[in-house]
């Protein structure tokens, strides 16, 4: 009985601080409107410094009909006018009322029953000159400022916007009970709920929806994943028995899905970054030395895949070594692609079971983003690859009770930092033996010097990989400064981690590069790992979040594929989900056969996924785009294009090619522009567009723009992948038409 009143308060206290909570938050800053704001909510002659000019409206929504009101402020100043500003007003069609402005005192309007949202109509009534403006223009009076209140002062929101959130927060209220009851403390319980409840219901208010939705999904599957812990412990060889078969199965599946279309785009260059790449392997190549001259990025890719290309051409492949050295880079990071699932196996076996292993492997084998990654001259492939060295041959050297074998992960932590600079945050992992030896929080103080000594070892293997960043020491600094620099002030978009909660990644990312299905179940198995909470869980955690954060951290999330940032966080996360599915599946008849078609599901969705994005592969649009156009647009023909590696490639035959400059597309496709080029036609791939669109806090003038050219231009054809556009490949390309006799007949 004392628990149901617990939970019934709990309830209470939950829509409680979720109304206060979003009032508080209306309040602070959705109920006023001031500036800019002003202009976001209005229509008409509203200018961006608050002077109406012959009548305005402003159309305020998200708050309860017939308990609120509306409150504007207008300037009782009018320089260089004889009398005070005279406006007319009306709140929903209401009859009209005049006021003389003579004073900044607040005009208020009640909010009538079935007015959603409240439309507010000034008109102005007495109009001047403002002196000394560049532009003489009439205008009436000021508008300062606009506020929402209510009888009770904190403005009281609409029901249906309530709603949702309220719903949210008892499901929270739910999971966060039965989550804090697992640790068998009622003041734990309690203080959990309670704190959680008030945190989100303000942040719930304070942000969109599309913000707070990832974040409620996951908190809802770590709590989830807190609440399914259990004492029980799985039966060993029930699940999945054959976990070391699955793994054989697990990497032959990978390599075919990885090695499928490795080629996909050549001799064009589909992936932008691909190119400064081998620009800097044939600087090698000229100079007959190893330096790379190009330190944006450390130096291991360029190394693996000069060797490579080297041993390719020993092994009888034709071709100019520029050319070769593409396939080779994808070469290396397919190679290190098929293996990290044979590594994530060997981590899930000896940190859990075979089943565990087996699974996991399945997983990493299948998931789309690691696929496609796997396919591209870039680091994230060759980094996970060492991550998961990393924490591999730490296991095995505590595992095995080889201390001296700690260095070797220690030199692997350096070698991570030279795959990419984030990498030197791998050196935890070593430093982390104490503890996984012991398998408490009290370290084993035996491996307390070694793990000191793998640390101080790892700026060796960083310097094995990357040697001249000593060498060479002015470029790589100029270089990694530049990098730097990038990461704070980010890519087309600066992104932060607190306007996306955190989530950015987790919904925009590992969504659609897990499946949605296998994103919330990892969480959840981190969830059970983290309440479970023996060391080798916490590692698992660990690493995941070791990568996950500063991902999130770094303004710089760059369209197309910001996505490859969290890569090396799939295999743990596979790890994660595999473990708790194994852990339920031991609880008993009931779960089994549950569990057994969820682990189908969880690899058969990311599976049908890849297999479509693979079956869309080598007919990339830009090449049905080039096959169409030499058929049906005459020879000749000016084509003016986005930014190149996004656009097709004619390789100089049939048309006249004119790309935009990069920094300047946006200026280059204004109508003036566009008429100056002289050229026929107009090719625009939604790789450049789609994150006007798609990423947050996108500038909304380079929308409108984009708009513009849709609805202005003709379309002459359009291609798209079924499968849509995923990382680099298949764009969806329009080709517009910029005849003037076309023109005309718009």
């Amino acid at each position: 009985m004392a628990d149901k009143r617990n939970l019934g308060g709990l309830i209470a206290l939950a829509l409680c601080a979720v109304l206060v909570g979003m009032a508080v938050a209306a309040y602070l800053s959705k109920s006023r409107y001031t500036g800019q704001d002003l202009k976001r909510i209005s229509t008409g002659q509203l200018s961006h410094d608050g002077w109406v000019g012959q009548s305005a409206q402003l159309s305020i929504g998200g708050f309860s009909n017939g308990l609120n009101s509306v409150a504007l402020t207008f300037s009782p100043t009018r320089p260089g006018a004889r009398e005070p500003a005279s406006v007319g007003l009306s709140v929903c069609g209401a009859p009209e009322r005049t006021f003389e402005i003579g004073s900044a005192a607040p005009i208020a309007f009640p909010i009538p029953n079935g007015c959603s949202p409240a439309v507010v109509s000034i008109r102005g009534l007495n109009f001047f000159t403002p002196p000394n403006e560049k532009t003489p223009r009439e205008v009436s009076a000021q508008l300062i400022s606009v506020r929402v209140r209510s009888f009770v002062s904190l403005p009281i929101p609409e029901l249906e916007q309530a709603l949702p959130v309220i719903l949210v927060v008892l499901v929270m209220v739910a999971l966060s009970t039965v989550a804090a009851s697992s640790f068998g403390s009622p003041t734990v319980t309690s203080g959990l709920a309670t704190l959680l409840i008030i945190s989100c219901a303000v942040l719930f208010a304070r942000v969109p929806s599309d913000r707070w939705l990832p974040f409620c999904v996951f908190v809802c599957a770590a709590l989830g994943g807190i609440a399914t812990y259990g004492r029980k412990s799985a039966r060993r060889g029930e699940f999945l028995s054959t976990g070391g078969k699955l793994a054989w199965a697990a990497v032959i599946l990978g390599a075919a899905l990885r090695l499928y279309g490795l080629s996909f785009g050549l001799p064009s260059n589909f992936h932008p970054d691909e190119v400064p790449k081998v620009n800097a392997i044939m600087r090698m190549v000229d100079s007959q030395s190893l330096n790379p001259q190009y330190f944006l990025h450390p130096s291991l890719l360029l190394y693996a895949t000069y060797g490579m290309s080297t041993l390719l051409h020993a092994l009888g492949m034709e071709g100019a070594f520029r050319d070769t050295a593409f396939l080779a880079g994808r070469l290396v990071s397919a190679l290190a692609g098929i293996i990290s699932i044979a590594l994530t196996y060997q981590i899930g076996k000896r940190l859990f079971s075979r089943e565990t292993g087996g699974l996991a492997a399945c997983l990493l084998a299948v998931f789309p983003l690691h696929v496609t990654c796997s396919r591209y001259l870039k680091e994230d492939a060759l980094l996970t690859f060492v991550v998961l060295s990393c924490v591999l041959t730490t296991v095995i050297a505590v595992q095995s009770n080889r201390r001296w074998a700690l260095l070797f992960a220690g030199l692997l932590a350096g070698c991570t930092a030279g795959t990419k600079y984030s990498g030197i945050l791998m050196v935890v992992v070593p430093a982390s033996a104490p503890w996984l030896a012991s398998r408490s929080w009290k370290p084993d103080t035996r491996w307390i010097p070694w793990a000191l000594v793998a640390v101080m070892i790892a700026p060796l293997g960083f310097l094995m990989t990357t040697p001249y960043a000593v060498l060479n020491a002015a470029k790589f600094l100029t270089d990694f400064r530049a990098e730097s620099r990038h990461m704070q002030t980010g890519h087309t978009v600066a992104i932060s981690a607190w306007s996306q909660l955190w989530m950015y990644h987790y919904w925009r990312s590992m969504w659609p590069g897990m499946s949605g299905f296998a994103a919330v179940l990892s969480v959840l198995g981190l969830g059970f790992l983290v309440r479970r909470g023996r060391i080798e869980d916490l590692l698992i955690v660990g690493v995941v979040l070791l990568f996950y954060m500063p991902a999130e951290y770094v303004k710089a999330k760059p369209a197309p594929q910001p996505e490859r940032y969290i890569l090396p966080c799939l295999p743990f996360l596979a790890i994660a989900a595999s473990e708790l599915l194994r852990q339920l599946h031991g609880r008993g008849k009931v779960f089994r056969f549950g569990v057994a078609a969820i682990a189908g599901v969880l690899v058969f969705l990311p599976l049908q996924r890849t297999l479509a994005l693979a079956s869309d592969l080598r007919n990339d649009t830009r090449d049905q785009m080039v096959t169409w156009m030499k058929q049906s647009v005459p020879p000749g023909s000016k084509i003016l294009m986005d930014w190149k590696p996004y656009c097709p490639n004619f390789h100089g035959q049939t048309f006249e090619v004119l790309h935009i400059p990069r920094a300047d597309i946006m200026e280059g496709l204004d109508s003036r522009a566009l008429k100056e080029s002289g050229a026929d036609y107009l090719i625009l791939s939604s790789l450049f567009y789609d994150r006007y669109f798609s990423q947050p806090d996108a500038v909304p003038a380079f929308r409108q723009r984009i708009r513009e050219v849709f609805n202005r231009l003709p379309v002459v054809t359009r291609f798209e992948a079924p499968s849509g556009t995923y990382g680099f490949h298949n764009p969806t390309l329009t080709l517009f038409s910029l005849k003037d006799e076309e023109r005309q007949r718009q």
